[in-house]
């Protein structure tokens, strides 16, 4: 069954090499399918992912559409969190992880990111901050290298994410789909093996 993460590598890189958006939801319903039986709080997440994508994807320059696509991600992460905590095993070193990685991040985006965001939009992004490294912190807790890796793999886009889009660095833009398209197969993967 996990050969059939083909199918969504297949619509990635399709996206990646026409830039047609269809492919963009394909690749990420296609994992949510794939996955649906087996995790079917993951496939909620993955299809309310897709959501966000499609604002993301469609915001030109609307802040309220931008904050309609956090909110997906947001819904998507808080499920990809429910996952994470039905198989998590914590341990200690998971609870320093997560005290580092917030001290990181919450700086990062305080310092960083904040002061070159649309009001609109910081409050937004701080929530989304806040739920992207709880995400991976429970990640982590469960014992999966591959969806530990995968969620990972979400925060780094994020991260590209606010770094183009706010910041001006547009060198990174290059890394956004393909950590995410990623992100999401080995996600749906580590329902599958």
């Amino acid at each position: 069954m996990a050969w059939l993460i083909v199918i969504p590598a297949v619509f990635a890189i399709l996206r990646l090499v026409t830039r047609k958006y269809a492919f963009s939801a394909l690749t990420t319903l296609s994992c949510a399918a794939l996955v649906a039986v087996r995790a079917p709080v993951m496939a909620a997440a993955l299809a309310v992912s897709a959501v966000g994508d499609y604002f993301m994807a469609h915001k030109g320059n609307r802040e309220s559409v931008y904050a309609l696509g956090i909110a997906g991600f947001f819904v998507g992460h808080a499920l990809f969190i429910a996952q994470a905590v039905s198989a998590a095993r914590p341990r200690a070193i998971h609870w320093v992880v997560l005290a580092l990685l917030a001290a990181l991040y919450g700086a990062y985006f305080l310092l960083r990111a904040m002061p070159r965001m649309p009001k609109s939009l910081r409050l937004p992004g701080a929530l989304y901050t806040a739920i992207s490294v709880a995400g991976f912190a429970c990640a982590l807790m469960t014992g999966s290298a591959c969806y530990a890796v995968g969620i990972g793999l979400l925060l780094f886009s994020d991260t590209m994410i606010a770094e183009n889009d706010f910041l001006g660095n547009h060198r990174v833009a290059a890394l956004i789909l393909p950590a995410y398209y990623l992100c999401h197969i080995l996600v749906a993967l580590s329902a599958l093996i």
